[in-house]
């Protein structure tokens, strides 16, 4: 497995409409593209405002078609507009797990 890690800084005073969002748009429209939401957390101590999603994909390969399925739906490309206007500021990073890692 690899994983994304995504850190979403909202807009300030958006959060609760971001998840709203993020819920009800962007996550069953991410699935029905193959998108896998591994866990997501919010930022309660330090900067504010954010939250941070993990994907998992199970190689370079399935995450590359992921990709291409987001930009070939009209769905997905509409709920992440909506989530997109809402983050300030996002920053990505591919991870993958050592040895030592529970999450393999």
């Amino acid at each position: 497995m690899i994983y994304i890690e995504a850190s979403l800084r909202v807009v300030p005073g958006k959060m609760n409409e971001l998840m709203d969002v993020f819920e009800k748009e962007f996550l069953p429209e991410g699935k029905k593209v193959g998108m896998n939401l591994v866990a997501q957390w919010r930022t309660t101590v330090g900067t504010l405002d954010e939250i941070t999603d993990l994907w998992g994909y199970d190689d370079l390969t399935h995450m590359q078609r992921v990709q291409e399925a987001r930009t070939k739906s009209p769905e997905f490309l509409k709920a992440a507009g909506h989530l997109r206007a809402l983050i300030a500021y996002e920053t990505t990073r591919l991870m993958v797990p050592t040895s030592l890692s529970a999450m393999k």
